[in-house]
């Protein structure tokens, strides 16, 4: 069993593809399933064209990332893409995209069965769900999934991204490619997966409840305007409208997901811009009556924790051969001129081994006690591992 990656940084879409497959193909020639991320200025139908002439009969599922992207051979700024391949004989793949359906959920349920479909193992709970949705819906993708599925499988995944938040991100794989839509990829490997899933900031003992949500927008926080009550927090002034994606990516708000050894850890949702009723609009779903929790992160707890999170696979502690780190666009942006220093941790927790990491606008993972969560500013990965 074989992982490996390749990329290119090659303006043109033509040129990028053929120059990715190459390189690909010295080393691996036909895989049993093939990862691509990209920047939003390839053109789609140019990727999809000439990895169904290189890979007729493997399963792909291709997604944007946020300016850049990451491997083992570096991180990769603004335009490029990246191919990752597994070559496992023993195991089986599948992907699929459901982009026509009303509702989101309904579409992760159709989406997991067709790409288990595809698969060849109908009737068997896969290892492991990889998900790419184009951004909205998460938590609603994610309970589609479990429906068919159950709790207990694991997803790792990230929303499809562009590279300044205008809706240019999409997904494919060779049936199909949307704007909006779910991608799913299920693995059955013959080999051990570890997973990890964790933010990296910590509580600052500041709190309120949501006492007034609407979808994805915190109205009211302990009964006040909830952005008085966290610009107030932030000690920023009060502005209608604003947005403050690049302000609070270091105090996202915490939702207490669990305690590992006496200690709380948090899913997060980042907030985005001040609505005109004093709301806050989120990346993340927060239901009403849940108590939210002010975070604080540093810059250098976010180029330390890649690696960190990896490491918490417990991959290096056996035999890693390849993994895939989700990494959040909003933290990326933040530490964008510490990136190289990123890699170089990551590469170290993989033992050197394959992996690539998308910059994603949101992220999705199963925390230590067993539930899948979507959050933000957060970093997801799954190490392959022999036993």
């Amino acid at each position: 069993m074989d992982i490996t990656t390749s990329y290119s940084i090659q303006i043109s879409s033509f040129d990028a593809i053929n120059e990715a497959i190459a390189k690909l193909k010295v080393k691996i020639a036909t895989p049993s399933l093939l990862l691509i991320y990209y920047s939003e200025k390839y053109d789609i139908d140019v990727l999809q064209s000439e990895l169904e002439k290189a890979y007729p009969n493997t399963p792909i599922l291709g997604c944007t990332t946020c300016q850049g992207l990451m491997t083992n051979e570096g991180y990769f700024s603004g335009t490029g893409l990246a191919l990752w391949a597994i070559n496992d004989f023993h195991g089986a793949y599948g992907t699929a995209i459901i982009s026509n359906f009303d509702s989101p959920y309904e579409m992760a349920r159709q989406a997991t069965l067709k790409a288990i479909h595809n698969s060849g193992r109908i009737g068997e709970l896969p290892s492991l769900i990889l998900l790419h949705a184009t951004p909205g819906y998460e938590e609603q993708v994610i309970q589609g999934i479990e429906k068919e599925l159950g709790s207990t499988v694991p997803i790792i995944g990230g929303s499809a991204a562009d590279d300044f938040i205008v809706g240019k991100w999409q997904i494919f794989n060779h049936e199909q490619r949307a704007n909006e839509g779910i991608g799913i990829a299920v693995f059955y490997p013959s080999c051990e997966v570890s997973l990890s899933f964790h933010s990296g900031y910590a509580s600052t003992g500041l709190s309120a409840i949501a006492t007034k949500v609407e979808n994805r927008e915190v109205i009211e926080l302990d009964n006040k305007p909830a952005s008085e009550v966290y610009l107030k927090w932030m000690g920023l002034p009060f502005d209608v409208n604003s947005n403050i994606i690049s302000e609070s990516s270091l105090n996202p708000l915490g939702r207490f997901a669990g305690e590992y050894f006496d200690l709380p850890y948090f899913k997060l949702a980042h907030p985005a811009h001040i609505t005109e009723r004093k709301g806050i609009e989120m990346f993340a779903e927060v239901k009403q009556g849940e108590r939210l929790y002010f975070m604080d992160g540093t810059d250098e707890r976010l180029i330390s924790r890649a690696s960190r999170v990896v490491k918490a696979t417990n991959g290096t502690k056996l035999n890693p051969i390849g993994g895939i780190t989700i990494f959040c666009a909003g933290c990326m942006l933040k530490i964008q001129n510490r990136m190289d220093d990123v890699a170089i941790g990551v590469n170290i927790a993989m033992q050197n081994k394959p992996y690539v990491s998308p910059f994603t606008f949101g992220e999705q993972g199963q925390f230590i006690s067993g539930e899948n969560g979507h959050g933000n500013l957060m970093i997801s990965a799954a190490v392959f591992h022999e036993g």
